[in-house]
């Protein structure tokens, strides 16, 4: 689900390594005597030393008197270095002291970094009280972060069910309580008749084939065997990779509940693990559950 977020954890390392300027050391150390003695000096606040301004070191270090010191001096809390943005940096290092000084100070609670929300990326590093932090300053609970290319198959991933899938339900608890909103599509019954399998097999092997299969007894890939997906219990088949949302969904698969998950499946059931689009347009899921339906020893009537 979160491809990016291995490669922040060498970001909080790259830049150690190499000896930097007296005001990159001095940042980096929390030395508040040196930094303003290069400061007095004539040291550039905004200039980068492999890929980090000073601004990034003293945050990244968790030095806040440092950081509140720069910040005083003339840094910007918006720099966006080669390594990132003090924001990003301090989210990671779980800071929220450090967050709320670039809060107060400029930084923007609903900033991205390479698209992913800070409120999401917060909760990616299970830290409440950043949480907290970043909503408290204006973070939108309901931010979608579009993983990936979005005229593929992209992820749709939101906070809350970012939260819900990681098991962090003090998290997801806070989240529900100020202002998550779940989806709740329109009933579809009434309309089932409208559906066309044949325009529903083709959607279907576009975009959901590459997790699911369909022929009796065929052994699950990434996803479940959908045949006799229709009418069975949820969560039911021998399948070893089930969410503990589907699992806890209880019931069979009604076409109602159909259309409740396809619609979208992290804003409609948040914490299951299929993190996908799903089939927004209700003309389509008409057409996918049409498909789904043929996928039976004996097909469930229609309402």
């Amino acid at each position: 689900m979160r491809v990016l977020f291995a490669s922040f954890l060498i970001l909080l390392g790259a830049a150690t390594t190499a000896h930097g300027g007296a005001l990159h050391d001095a940042a980096k150390n929390g030395d508040l005597t040196a930094i303003t003695a290069a400061l007095d000096a004539g040291a550039d606040i905004e200039e980068q030393e492999k890929g980090a301004t000073p601004l990034f070191l003293a945050v990244r270090g968790g030095h806040v008197d440092a950081a509140a010191l720069l910040i005083k001096r003339g840094a910007d809390v918006n720099k966006e270095a080669k390594l990132g943005r003090p924001m990003t940096v301090a989210v990671l290092k779980n800071a929220a002291d450090m967050i709320r000084l670039l809060l107060a100070h400029g930084a923007d609670a609903n900033d991205k970094t390479r698209g992913e929300p800070m409120l999401i990326l917060a909760v990616a590093s299970s830290c409440l009280d950043c949480v907290k932090v970043l909503v408290e300053a204006g973070a939108d609970v309901n931010t979608i972060w579009v993983q990936g290319d979005p005229n593929q198959r992209p992820g749709i991933i939101t906070a809350y069910h970012l939260a819900k899938h990681d098991d962090h339900e003090d998290i997801a608890a806070y989240l529900l309580e100020h202002g998550v909103v779940i989806l709740k599509p329109e009933p579809i019954s009434a309309r089932l008749a409208e559906g066309d399998p044949t325009k529903g097999a083709a959607f279907f092997a576009s975009t959901c084939a590459p997790c699911h299969v369909v022929r009796p007894k065929e052994l699950p890939t990434i996803g479940p065997n959908l045949w006799n997906v229709v009418g069975r219990d949820k969560a039911s088949t021998k399948f070893e990779r089930y969410s503990k949302t589907l699992l806890g969904w209880e019931g069979n698969w009604t076409y109602e509940d159909l259309n409740i998950f396809l619609a979208g499946p992290t804003l409609t059931k948040p914490g299951v693990n299929m993190d996908i689009r799903g089939v927004p347009e209700e003309a389509d899921r008409l057409n996918v559950i049409a498909y789904l339906r043929t996928l039976a020893d004996t097909p469930m009537p229609l309402p």
